[in-house]
C-alpha cells in the first residue's frame, strides 16, 4: 500500500471554539463535547466496558481516526477498569495529522475534558504522540503499552478495508457526516462489515442518517436508535446476529532458536499471557544474531517494493519497541544515508521520495552528504532520519527477558512428529518435549523436511576499522554493504556475501573486500586494507524473492525463517504478524501479506 503521497489533515478553531476541519467543513467532534460523545456514543454505545472481563483482546475497528479522542477514551476506560484484557485498536485515515499538528490539536481537545480525567488522557496522549509514525501511506502497529496495541492504516477506506483482516468484536464508525465526506460511507463499507465481523459484534455510531440504518440492515445487522448525546436526539447503536464459540488463545508453546526471530515470537507470545519454552542448539544470539551491530533501516526500492514495505514497517516497529524499553539494548537512531549504486537505481529511490514524508526520506547530494555523515561520499543519497543501528546480542537478551519465557540452552532438535493433536520434539539428549503450538525459528537445521523450505545459505564476514578522530562519522553509511559510526571505538564493516562457501575462519581476502566496500561509499576514508581487522564470520539463511518464510505450516506448527541480511529489521515485527495470525487478532500488515509470507509459497 506504499504507493501514495499522504495528505496531512488540518484543524481550526471556530467561532465557538470547537476544532473544524477546514477541507470538509465539519466538526470533529459533538459541539457538546469531544470527551463525553466518546464515552456515550462509542464506548458506552458498543457495549466495549461489558467486554473487558470476559475477552482476552477486543478487538475493534474505527473507520476515521482523526484526534484519537475515541481511542483515548477506549484506552482510558480500559486502564480505569483494571482489567487484564488486551485491545487491538484499528483505525483507517486517509488524512492524517502530522505530529506537531496532533499535539496542538489535542492541547486544545484536552482544555474541554473533565478536570478529574485530563490527567490521566494527558499522559495516554503524549504516550501515543510519542510513537506517532511518519506520514506513509499503509501499516503502522503502535504497541503502546503491555495491553493495548494501536495498528493506524493510512489510507482511503476503500483501500483499508480490502487490506484488513478480521474478525473484529466492536465497529466504530465515526466519519464526518455522509454529506460532507461520502466517501466514509459508501456501499463498500457496508459490504465489508459483515466479512470482518465476529460473532456478536456491535457497532456504535453518532450517524443516524436513514441511508445508513438501512445499509446496515441489509448488510444483515441489527439495528436500533438509542438517546442522543448533547442536543443530537438519536444515536446509532447495531450488532452481528451471529452467535458462536470463540477460541481461546493458546496457553503455552515451544519455539525453536534463540536469534532474533525466536526471540521475538518468545517475546510476542508472552506479552500475551502464553507460555513459551525456547529451545537453541547452542546459546541465545550464537548465530546471525550474534553481530556486535546491525544496522536497522528500510530498504529503498520502487514504489509498491514489498522489500520496501516490509522493512519500512520492521524498523519502524523496532524503533517503537526499544524506545519503549529504554536503557535495555546499546542503540542510535542515528540516521543511515543510502547512495545509489547507478542512475537506475537513483532514480527509483527519488521516485520513492517524491512520495514519502520528508521527515522518513530525504535526498541529498554529495556535498551536503559530507557535511551530513562528516565525510564526502561517493555520489548522491538519500537520508532516513528514523533508521540507525542496534546490538544484537542484547536486543535478543531483551526480548528474551520475560517471567514466561524459559530458555532451554544446548540442546538440538533432532526430530519433529505429529502425534494426535500435539507435536513432539526428539532432542539431542534423547528426551522428548511435546506442544500444542510449535514455531521453527531457527535459520538452519529445522528438523523438517528441507523441500518444505525453500532456504539458501550465505555466509559473511564483517570487519573492523578504528575510530577515527580527526573525522568521526555521525551515521550508518550504506549502498552494496555498510559502514556503522564507531560504536566502542569501532567501526563495523560489512558484510561480504559467499554462497555454498562453510569456512569458518576469518579470511584476509575478505577484509579486502570490505576495503573497497567502504571506498565505494566513502572514497579515502580508509587509506588502506591493512587499517581492517577481521570480524565475526556467520552465515544468513536467504530466500529467492528477498522475502522471510513467516505463517503456517500445518495446524499447530509455524515458521519464522529466511529473514537472510535483514533479520533485525524484519524479525520483529513479523513476530507480531506471525503471532497474531496464531491468536486470530488484526495483522501489522495488510492481508495480503499471508499470501506473500507463505512459508510454502511457490
Amino acid at each position: 500500500m506504499f504507493t501514495t503521497k499522504l495528505q496531512a489533515a488540518h484543524w481550526r478553531c471556530d467561532e465557538h471554539g470547537h476544532l473544524v476541519a477546514p477541507e470538509f467543513g465539519d466538526t470533529y467532534s459533538s459541539r457538546s463535547g469531544a470527551w463525553g460523545q466518546a464515552d456515550y456514543v462509542f464506548v458506552e454505545g458498543s457495549g466495549v466496558p461489558q467486554r473487558w472481563p470476559t475477552h482476552s483482546c477486543v478487538r475493534l475497528l474505527e473507520t476515521g481516526f482523526g484526534l484519537g479522542v475515541n481511542f483515548l477514551a477506549t484506552w482510558q476506560n480500559l486502564r480505569a477498569s483494571g482489567s487484564t484484557a488486551r485491545l487491538h485498536y484499528v483505525a483507517i485515515e486517509k488524512h492524517p495529522f502530522t505530529r506537531a499538528d496532533l499535539r496542538s490539536a489535542l492541547d486544545h481537545a484536552l482544555t474541554s475534558a473533565d478536570p478529574h480525567r485530563r490527567p490521566s488522557l494527558q499522559v495516554l496522549a503524549e504516550q501515543l504522540l510519542k510513537q506517532w509514525p511518519p506520514l506513509l501511506s499503509g501499516f503502522h502497529a503502535l504497541e503502546l503499552d503491555a495491553q493495548v496495541t494501536l495498528t493506524l492504516v493510512f489510507a482511503d477506506i476503500e483501500n483499508a478495508l480490502a487490506a484488513l483482516r478480521g474478525p473484529f468484536d466492536i465497529f466504530y464508525l465515526d466519519g464526518f457526516a455522509p454529506d460532507r465526506n461520502p466517501q466514509m460511507w459508501s456501499s463498500n463499507l457496508f459490504t465489508q462489515l459483515p466479512l470482518l465481523a465476529a460473532p456478536m459484534a456491535q457497532v456504535a455510531s453518532w450517524c443516524v442518517a436513514g441511508s445508513v440504518r438501512r445499509a446496515l440492515a441489509d448488510a444483515g445487522f441489527v439495528v436500533q436508535k438509542r438517546p442522543g448525546y448533547g442536543t443530537k436526539r438519536d444515536a446509532l447503536a447495531a450488532h452481528w446476529p451471529v452467535a458462536a464459540e470463540r477460541e481461546p488463545p493458546p496457553s503455552e508453546a515451544i519455539v525453536i532458536g534463540a536469534g532474533i526471530a525466536g526471540a521475538s515470537v518468545a517475546h510476542q507470545l508472552a506479552r500475551r499471557g502464553v507460555t513459551v519454552t525456547v529451545i537453541e542448539q547452542a546459546t541465545a544470539a550464537a548465530g546471525g544474531s550474534g553481530n556486535p551491530v546491525a544496522v536497522v533501516r528500510p530498504e529503498l526500492g520502487a514504489i509498491g517494493n514489498p522489500v520496501t514495505e516490509i522493512t519500512a514497517a520492521g524498523a519502524s516497529w523496532l524503533r517503537r519497541w526499544i524506545e519503549r524499553h529504554p536503557n535495555t539494548v546499546p542503540h542510535a537512531w542515528c540516521g543511515v544515508l543510502r547512495t545509489a549504486r547507478d542512475t537506475r537505481k537513483h532514480n527509483k529511490m527519488a521516485q520513492l521520495a517524491a512520495i514519502a514524508s520528508e521527515d522518513w526520506l530525504q535526498p541529498f547530494d554529495a556535498t551536503s552528504s559530507a557535511q551530513l555523515c562528516g565525510w564526502p561520499t561517493a555520489a548522491d543519497g538519500f537520508f532516513l532520519s528514523e533508521a540507525g543501528w542496534v546490538a544484537p546480542p542484547l536486543l535478543v537478551k531483551a526480548m528474551l527477558d520475560h517471567p514466561l519465557i524459559t530458555l532451554r540452552n544446548g540442546l538440538a532438535v533432532r526430530a519433529i512428529a505429529r502425534h494426535d493433536q500435539t507435536w513432539q520434539l526428539t532432542l539431542s539428549d534423547e528426551t522428548f518435549i511435546e506442544t500444542s503450538l510449535l514455531v521453527v525459528a531457527t535459520a538452519f537445521d529445522t528438523g523438517l523436511s528441507p523441500a518444505k523450505l525453500k532456504m539458501g545459505r550465505a555466509r559473511g564476514q564483517l570487519s573492523q576499522l578504528p575510530a577515527r578522530d580527526d573525522y568521526p562519522l555521525s551515521m550508518v553509511v550504506c549502498r552494496d554493504g555498510y559502514i556503522s559510526p564507531a560504536v566502542d571505538g569501532m567501526h563495523t564493516i560489512g558484510a561480504t556475501l559467499q554462497h555454498d562457501d562453510e569456512d569458518t575462519s576469518a579470511r584476509r581476502a575478505d577484509d579486502i573486500e570490505n576495503f573497497e566496500r567502504v571506498q565505494r561509499l566513502l572514497p579515502g576514508f580508509v587509506s588502506d586494507a591493512s587499517q581492517l581487522s577481521s570480524g565475526r564470520v556467520g552465515w544468513r539463511a536467504t530466500t529467492q524473492d528477498r522475502l522471510p518464510l513467516v505463517g503456517q505450516l500445518a495446524p499447530g506448527l509455524y515458521a519464522s525463517l529466511g529473514h537472510g541480511a535483514r533479520g533485525m529489521t524484519t524479525a520483529p515485527v513479523c513476530a507480531e504478524f506471525l503471532v497474531a495470525l496464531m491468536c486470530d487478532e488484526p495483522l501489522p500488515l495488510g492481508r495480503d501479506w499471508v499470501g506473500r509470507l507463505n512459508p510454502l509459497r511457490a
